[in-house]
């Protein structure tokens, strides 16, 4: 009986399958499928600021050595290690230190693990700096602070207060002070002890031609994390800030400047969340500047939010919506942007460039030669995509920029490890792994109607936030 009751209701579910694809046969009508409503999490979290502990040469970079002259940012200063007189040379570095402390103190514990410098000056002579000794003075000794002797991502010289006002302000990535014996690179033999010595690695503040940046109100140095420079300085002066020549030099003093360092010992990847800097479309390079460039800087930041896609096409009644915003990035200059609420954009079908997906969409091709965004972005798959209204805030709360257009996209990875953007703009050809989906949060230089409209409060006129392995769940 158990096999006959199997047999029949095998058999009644046969008669019913089929009657039902006799019944569609019959039909005239197409069967369209119901769109199906969604609602899709992503996040991530990368809130801790990147430290980078150590720097080296790189066989890539520009190394010179800048000799007297007129003071770039006051030519009335004259001679100076401040000049856009510089010559070319060799040379190789690499250095790593300790930052325990961060205010001045005669028991700080900041130093220089290891340091390796050998450079050519200008005269030919051949010198080597093998020891630093960390200068731990009291605090409120001298004309500013040390930071215990080792600072790591410091606002320094231009009008901070920190350094010399001779040089453009900057972000010193790794900066210090300390007391080094001169040597001679072929012997070994001290030409100059007990001098002191200034290095920084940091934001570049000279040009595609080398001429210094003249400005110290604004920083206006290059924060391209692949374009850092680090600054090896032995200055004229004793201890107590009295003119004193370096000895085995023909003018007095050093300065030596290697261009594109690498930045070092990383307390973690800083590749996990970036932004992109003005520069040209690596698509199309005429185009210039852009946010689609490889000119990338690190920071820190963490971001969540819930979207709810129940609207296919664009229209004024769409009920696509955006919940639980909460999006933080930080500058290692310390500045910091908040996002924490977005109104999702419900335009009418067939208004704009391109669809909108009724403000949400979900599991779309963009970019490239879809039509469906910028084509200077590579074609590309959107796990999530949305427009959107929001208000841009500063650190504490304050709204820097009301009412700006917010696009952001959670896709497939569009650049390299690297950071290099993908130039596919016919095949879609960017990484589709699940453990490489990376978000971009972009607000573009424009208003609402599509003229220009520059953000404020960014620096350069726009952001084009990124964060890279993010968790993407569906509810």
């Amino acid at each position: 009986m158990k096999n006959k009751r199997n047999y029949v209701a095998v058999n009644l579910l046969t008669i019913g399958v089929l009657a039902t694809l006799m019944a569609c046969s019959n039909d005239n009508s197409t069967l369209i499928p119901q769109f199906q409503s969604k609602s899709v999490n992503s996040t991530a979290n990368y809130t801790d600021m990147t430290l980078f502990r150590g720097s080296k040469s790189s066989t890539t970079g520009a190394i010179y050595e800048v000799l007297p002259g007129p003071a770039v940012i006051n030519p009335a200063m004259s001679p100076t290690p401040f000049s856009n007189n510089i010559q070319s040379t060799e040379g190789a570095y690499e250095i790593e230190v300790d930052d325990i402390v961060d205010v001045d103190a005669t028991t700080s514990t900041d130093a220089v693990k290891f340091v390796n410098i050998t450079f050519t000056a200008n005269d030919g002579k051949k010198f080597k700096i093998d020891q630093i000794n960390i200068i731990h003075k009291p605090e409120g000794a001298g004309d500013h602070s040390f930071f215990g002797g080792v600072g790591l991502n410091k606002m320094m010289h231009g009008d901070t207060g920190i350094g010399t006002a001779l040089m453009p302000k900057m972000l010193a990535y790794i900066t210090l002070w300390g007391l080094v014996d001169l040597k001679d690179a072929s012997t070994g033999e001290v030409v100059a002890s007990n001098r002191i010595i200034h290095i920084m690695t940091a934001s570049n503040v000279r040009n595609s031609n080398l001429e210094m940046i003249p400005e110290v109100v604004l920083d206006k140095s290059d924060h391209d994390t692949w374009m850092s420079q680090t600054h090896v300085i032995l200055i004229p002066q004793d201890m107590d800030g009295n003119f004193s020549p370096v000895p085995g030099t023909d003018h007095g003093f050093i300065h030596m400047m290697w261009e594109n360092v690498e930045l070092t010992k990383e307390t973690r990847d800083w590749k996990k969340v970036y932004e992109i800097l003005p520069g040209p479309a690596v698509i199309n390079e005429a185009m210039n500047p852009t946010p689609f460039s490889n000119k990338v800087a690190f920071g820190a930041g963490s971001y969540s939010f819930n979207v709810i896609d129940n609207s296919e096409e664009d229209s004024e009644n769409s009920e696509d919506l955006i919940k639980n915003v909460a999006i933080k990035y930080q500058r290692p200059n310390g500045e910091m942007f908040i996002i924490d609420d977005i109104q999702i954009i419900h335009k009418t079908n067939g208004s704009g460039d391109h669809p909108y997906f009724g403000g949400v969409g979900l599991d779309k091709v963009m970019h490239g030669n879809t039509g469906i965004g910028t084509n200077l972005m590579p074609k590309l798959t959107s796990y999530i995509t949305l427009w959107g209204i929001a208000d841009l805030k500063d650190g504490n709360g304050n709204v820097i920029a009301p009412n700006r257009l917010v696009h952001i996209m959670v896709s497939s990875r569009s650049r390299s490890s690297d950071l290099k953007l993908s130039t596919s703009t016919d095949i879609d050809s960017t990484d589709k792994s699940p453990n490489n989906i990376e978000t971009h949060i972009i607000i573009p230089p424009l208003d609402l109607e599509g003229n220009m409209s520059p953000v404020s409060g960014t620096g350069h006129g726009f952001l084009h936030l990124m964060f890279e392995n993010v968790n993407l769940t569906e509810n």
